[in-house]
């Protein structure tokens, strides 16, 4: 007479998947890249100032500037493309959230970005970052459309790092870390002492 096994084959497979660490399902989700947007950023400099070097470090950057409002120091970019061609699947999970619920390919992908400075004090200034970013999807039917990704925050910082490294001579450094929005906003002092080099030989 034939027995049925003591453990059914799912559970083997689960438990060898275990032993062997291999995440299951569940956990790859929870695995899986989150959001990470920096806080605003305050610069101990003038409202002015600080305006123009974000406006040069978008201009840099090569993105053009679509929607500048000065007096309310605001400033967007019109979308520019930035991946392209067979890998743009990977290399969109690397900086965004795209939905993965859509069939077809993914052809290109395009960002724009939108910077805040806010007037604190006389020489304090309060800089917010944001990208609206768009991935270009052709589906098995040939159709093509674009649609939003989230930007998991690797260009927020960059825009901010190449902010703090024009205004200070420096870049700033972003700790991965929970809870981004339960803390303030720390100031970046532009007079402070930048730390010593190597010796020279």
């Amino acid at each position: 007479m034939h027995r049925k096994p003591l453990i059914p084959q799912c559970f083997k497979v689960a438990l060898a998947a275990a032993l062997l660490g291999i995440p299951s399902p569940a956990q790859a989700g929870a695995q899986a890249a989150k959001p990470s947007l920096p806080d605003p950023v305050k610069f101990l400099a003038k409202r002015e100032i600080v305006y123009n070097v974000v406006r040069w470090v978008l201009e840099d950057m090569g993105l053009s500037i679509e929607l500048e409002d000065r007096p309310a120091g605001r400033l967007v970019t019109r979308p520019s493309e930035f991946i392209t061609g067979a890998l743009t699947s990977s290399e969109v999970d690397k900086v965004a959230i795209k939905n993965d619920t859509l069939t077809g390919s993914w052809l290109k992908a395009r960002y724009s970005v939108e910077a805040l400075t806010e007037l604190v004090t006389p020489t304090e200034t309060l800089v917010t970052i944001r990208t609206k970013m768009e991935a270009l999807n052709r589906d098995l039917d040939g159709t093509e459309k674009w649609v939003p990704i989230q930007s998991l925050g690797v260009y927020e910082k960059r825009i901010l790092g190449k902010i703090s490294l024009k205004l200070l001579g420096n870049e700033m450094q972003f700790e991965t870390k929970k809870g981004f929005w339960d803390k303030s906003p720390q100031p970046v002092d532009p007079r402070a002492k930048k730390p010593p080099g190597p010796p020279r030989p």
